[in-house]
């Protein structure tokens, strides 16, 4: 089994000068190379039986595809060391949220205001503050959604009493997989700890590669813990209905209302409001008589399953919303990208909804988009690539064989530019009402030929060739076969609108495409650097036969967003 190791000391004392210098010092002791040994080991022997048979490796280590989430995770070492596989994190610092690896997706900040019950994973890993290590390790006990919590505490965990409680509430097994200090640690402390692994799953010997369920679901704990009502009859209830109506309801008063608070802070305080009526309501339930309840055909599993279902549902409605507000970074993404990004999201929305929630998701959210905001110059690029679209590098005498051309593919190449006149022979054309293949656009080009200019235009964009209202897009147009369509952009130097690029769509599949020139410049720059073919502005000019004074003022242009983007959402600037 390969264990990545942790090498972070220097990184330490910077991130530990940063967060105390801005008062977030929360007792973050990074967690030390030897408990991370120790549980990558212990989580490979608890899994191997069931994935022993899907591993091709000599020693099974799937555990490190496994969804991980790390409660105080700091800047995201632990999580980086254990898991290939999905990241998620709850830590209160923003500096150390902004430390960590775009691929940790933070779903809370305050540990003490999450509910941990809707947010299942394989495996908790915490190393909380040691002086408040009682609540943090009850709560992951009672509210956990895994199979696995390793929770790294001092030595007298077992003499606490609530610890104990909730143990034995969730029917959990726990055994101390080893004893270890932070003497050597990179920043040291005097503490003696175990590393305990709290197991809340049903064993099994099979082969399934399925979560095993708890043996006692922490909502179930919870809901059984507030609701002590019996019934017994109810109705069926469905996600699109509660969700539909909730949603309708908010539409209605938001945007009056979040223009004066600011759209997060609105979002929250509603939130807030909502599932606090949402569980008094509930609540109201133990002063109706039983009998009463069961003549009217209300029934205990149905309430509480109707509740679950209200509050994901509600969670889900405030997310999305927060989502669709987040323009400034989704329209400068391609169609791909945007997918990609939004899917990742909304595969998240069991958040709770908070202002420093909001904060550290729109964090990830621009990490990421700024790696999408790269990768799309490199894939719009590709996406033309043809045999007569393309001119090698000064320095790439590299010929291919009709071979290797056949089917247009990129990687057989490189080193090469893209000309600034250009047929696309992959892009749809002109729509048939007709043809089963492709949606028709009502403009009179194929769906995908619409999202293929745009995407252009995305790029475009975030290569500094800003559109505006007045420029029109690709569905704006009455498209027919050959006939010219000029898309523009506004010079912000001289505010004057100019071509970007014309456009003639065909019956047959093609698009002639002719460049503003020092777009395709700029296009080519770029999507050189980014796949490591310019090193340097020196470089790109040899290489595209550019004068180095213009390469200097474009090389690294592309778009990169950062937290000052995010005022315009309610956040401080």
């Amino acid at each position: 089994m390969t264990i990545i190791t942790i090498d972070n000391s220097k990184k330490t004392n910077q991130l530990v000068r940063a967060i105390k210098e801005n008062n977030q010092d929360l007792e973050w002791y990074p967690t030390t190379q030897e408990i991370v040994d120790l549980i990558a080991s212990d989580i490979n022997k608890k899994f191997s039986i069931k994935f022993e048979c899907y591993c091709n490796e000599p020693e099974p280590s799937y555990h490190r595809s496994m969804s991980i989430l790390d409660c105080g995770a700091g800047d995201g070492r632990v999580l980086e060391a254990l898991t290939f596989g999905k990241k998620f994190a709850i830590e209160q610092s923003t500096i150390l949220q902004q430390a960590m690896n775009k691929e940790i997706f933070v779903i809370g900040t305050d540990f003490k205001c999450q509910t941990l019950m809707d947010k299942p994973v394989d495996v908790i890993f915490c190393n909380p503050p040691y002086s408040e290590y009682d609540m943090w390790a009850e709560k992951i006990i009672r509210e956990g959604h895994a199979e696995f919590a390793y929770l790294v505490i001092p030595h007298r965990w077992d003499m606490n009493q609530p610890i104990q409680l909730a143990i034995a509430d969730r029917k959990a097994k726990v055994e101390s997989i080893g004893l270890v200090d932070f003497y050597g640690a990179d920043r040291k402390a005097r503490a003696v700890v175990d590393v305990l692994r709290v197991s809340f799953a049903r064993e099994t010997d099979s082969y399934s590669y399925h979560r095993n369920s708890c043996r006692v679901d922490p909502f179930d704990l919870w809901f059984n813990n507030q609701f002590k009502f019996e019934a017994n009859k109810s109705r069926n209830l469905h996600d699109y209905e509660v969700e539909s109506a909730a949603k309708e309801k908010i539409k209605d008063e938001i945007h009056e209302l979040a223009e004066r608070k600011g759209l997060v802070h609105f979002l929250e305080a509603r939130y807030n409001g909502e599932m606090k009526k949402l569980l008094d309501t509930y609540l109201q339930l133990n002063e109706i008589d039983g009998d009463l309840l069961w003549e009217l055909g209300v029934k205990f599993g149905a309430v509480k399953e109707g509740l679950g279902l209200k509050i994901q549902s509600k969670k889900k409605i405030y997310w999305q919303e927060l989502f669709d507000n987040l323009t400034e970074i989704t329209e400068k993404l391609t169609s791909k990208s945007r997918e990609r990004l939004l899917s990742k999201m909304q595969d998240n929305m069991s958040i709770d909804f908070t202002a420093t929630n909001a904060y550290a998701v729109c964090i990830w959210v621009l990490k990421n988009a700024n790696q999408y905001y790269d990768d799309q110059v490199i894939e719009v690029v590709e996406e033309l690539y043809a045999k007569d679209n393309i001119t090698n590098y000064v320095s790439n005498k590299k010929t291919l064989s009709d071979d290797a051309w056949r089917y247009n593919n990129p990687e057989y190449h490189d080193h090469y530019k893209l000309d600034y006149r250009i047929i696309a022979h992959r892009m749809g054309g002109i729509g048939n009402s007709d043809s089963w293949s492709y949606s028709h656009h009502q403009c009179g080009l194929q769906a995908r030929t619409v999202y293929a200019i745009d995407d252009l235009l995305a790029v475009a964009n975030n290569l500094g060739f800003m559109q505006d209202f007045d420029c029109p897009r690709a569905e704006n147009f009455s498209w027919s076969s050959g006939q010219m369509k000029t898309f523009l952009f506004k010079d912000v130097m001289t505010n004057k609108t100019e071509t970007l690029f014309t456009c003639r769509a065909y019956m047959n599949g093609n698009l002639h495409f002719k460049f503003n020139q020092k777009f395709m410049q700029k296009l080519n720059v770029e999507f050189g650097r980014l796949k490591g073919w310019l090193r340097t502005a020196e470089e790109a000019a040899t290489e595209l036969d550019i004068p180095l004074e213009d390469v200097k003022a474009i090389y690294n242009c592309n778009l990169q967003l950062t937290a000052q983007n995010l005022p315009q959402l309610g956040f401080a600037a």
